[in-house]
């Protein structure tokens, strides 16, 4: 047990989950219209980091990345999330006849808001960088 939770934590695999676990009991209580922001702003925080947890995993494949590479691709992993996302709840629409996207504006506004949550993750993590390699130096 004491691995497992190691693991969970060393992956970040915990903040993508959260944010499901929250969307679900947001869409219970029925208050997905007023707090859908949130699961996208959160969404792109959570995935990001989970990315950003996870690159050092692929150093066997790819070599160590430099910070600003590493920035890079949890950005670019980040908004690719959100992409796939709405691709996601688009094709719901479509195959399944649900009715998640209600407009070509909310559809916007939840990739802007997945996008901006990626970029918090992404500067946050950047300053954090930063600073600790100034203090080594």
């Amino acid at each position: 047990m004491k691995k497992l939770l190691q693991l969970i934590r060393d992956t970040g695999v915990w903040a993508p989950v959260a944010v499901l676990v929250f969307h679900e009991f947001a869409s219970v209580k029925g208050y997905r219209t007023q707090i859908d922001w949130i699961n996208h702003f959160s969404g792109g925080l959570a995935f990001s980091y989970f990315a950003w947890k996870n690159i050092p995993f692929l150093v066997r494949w790819m070599g160590t990345p430099t910070v600003p590479g590493r920035l890079a691709a949890t950005f670019l992993a980040g908004c690719s999330a959100a992409i796939w996302w709405e691709i996601a709840e688009f094709s719901s629409d479509v195959f399944l006849g649900s009715r998640i996207q209600r407009s070509i504006h909310e559809t916007m506004v939840d990739e802007i808001n997945g996008v901006l949550g990626t970029i918090t993750t992404v500067g946050i993590l950047g300053v954090r960088e930063y600073r600790s390699q100034r203090k080594v130096a």
